[in-house]
Parts: C-alpha cells; sequence; structure tokens
C-alpha cells in the first residue's frame, strides 16, 4: 500500500494529525475534502490551507467526485 484516502469528522485534529502521520512515514495522502467536517468551516479551511502549502507538503485535496 502507497496512497491513502482520508475523510472523517473533527478534519482538524484526527484527520489532519493521521495525514501528517502517514505522510511522514511516506505514504502519498489525499483528503477528500467534502467527506470531512469540523466544528467550525474555518477550521476546515485552514487544515486545507496546511495540507496545500509548499505544493501540497502533507499531501493533496480533492472531492468525492474526483475520488
Amino acid at each position: 500500500m502507497t496512497h491513502i484516502v482520508f475523510t472523517g469528522i473533527t478534519t482538524d485534529v484526527c484527520v489532519h494529525t493521521t495525514m501528517r502521520d502517514a505522510n511522514d512515514r511516506g505514504y502519498e495522502c489525499l483528503l477528500v475534502i467534502d467527506a470531512c467536517v469540523a466544528i467550525a468551516p474555518s477550521l476546515v479551511a485552514a487544515s486545507v490551507s496546511s495540507i496545500e502549502m509548499s505544493g501540497g507538503i502533507f499531501g493533496a485535496v480533492g472531492t468525492s467526485a474526483e475520488v
């Protein structure tokens, strides 16, 4: 296995942390943004921004339609 697709609740905590850990271990990571939620939309936006910074340092972001 080389790729992991991420969905879930508390995007800003559990999902984001697990994704960063998987990336550190060498996995290619994809966050399915419309299959994730957080307490506040701004927290999801901040998580997405962090994932996408520096050309996708922690992985990529897509939608369920794209997957």
